[in-house]
């Protein structure tokens, strides 16, 4: 196949990716192992605040702004978070105004399970590949998603 006919394929191949995670297959497999404890936009948010000893500080505008969303809704979000105890507030370090959040232990459980669950799946989906193969796909993955961050973001 030509180089025309290999971007055609990426291009095919991107379609049916951005359909799985419209659907959000993979985190949903990983949260039905858990149980009914958070929603999808309980986990995105708690991907984005980090975790205990990180200097990252991460704001309730930070969360809308990510996840693109109304300040409001994402208040809420963080609130119901922070109210079953899987966020805490705290005060920047920065700018003592300023509060932002942080993962409780709690949280860090469930996320430590959610990539044990996600890094499974993958697992069993290249189990039979060779080892160089999984190498090289990690590997132009890791490149093609980071060329896009580069060209998308402002």
């Amino acid at each position: 196949m030509d180089q025309s006919g290999r971007i055609d394929q990426i291009s095919a191949v991107m379609g049916r990716m951005r359909v799985l995670i419209g659907r959000r297959v993979i985190s949903r497999l990983a949260m039905a192992e858990l149980g009914p404890i958070l929603d999808l936009s309980d986990l995105d948010v708690l991907e984005m605040v980090p975790g205990p000893g990180t200097e990252r500080e991460v704001s309730v505008g930070d969360i809308a702004r990510q996840m693109r969303i109304d300040p409001s809704r994402a208040s809420r979000l963080v609130a119901g978070l922070v109210e079953r105890g899987y966020l805490l507030r705290a005060v920047a370090q920065q700018d003592a105004r300023r509060a932002v959040l942080l993962r409780s232990e709690q949280a860090e459980r469930v996320l430590t399970e959610i990539h044990r669950v996600k890094r499974q799946l993958i697992a069993d989906i290249v189990s039979d590949w060779p080892a160089e193969e999984i190498g090289q796909f990690a590997d132009g993955f890791e490149a093609f998603i980071a060329a896009l961050e580069r060209r998308t973001s402002p």
